[in-house]
């Protein structure tokens, strides 16, 4: 019931997001959280996933190892680097077609079998 309401309340970004997983494309989004930049980032998107906090605040997250665009801690974590983005404050997703895919070797920090992903939507 959960994951029905979250792929309902979220289906156009999820839907280019999982496609994006799928075919391992590079996407375009913006990140829209109070505090943040707002603008265009560039990413390989690889896992959304639903978390559940320490305190149960459920929420949809996406992993993304970000490699251009607005950051705030590009400083502290140059790219590429992993970004997780509750689903939500992601818009204007869109694949970059003319970019070639993205594949293996993933970055060196993916952890497929993580216990984070117990509940995955979708993954590499």
């Amino acid at each position: 019931m959960l994951r029905t309401f979250i792929q309902n309340r979220y289906s156009m970004s999820l839907q280019i997001i999982t496609d994006a997983i799928n075919t391992r494309k590079v996407i375009r989004y913006q990140y829209n959280k109070v505090g943040e930049p707002s603008g265009e980032r560039i990413g390989h998107p690889y896992a959304v996933f639903i978390f559940t906090s320490k305190a149960g605040a459920i929420s949809t997250k996406v992993h993304i190892v970000q490699t251009d665009g607005d950051s705030k801690s590009v400083i502290e974590n140059p790219f590429p680097s992993f970004r997780m983005y509750n689903i939500e404050d992601l818009t204007n997703v869109r694949i970059l077609e003319n970019i070639p895919s993205f594949g293996e070797p993933f970055h060196e920090l993916y952890r497929p079998e993580s216990p984070m992903y117990i509940d995955v939507i979708v993954k590499i």
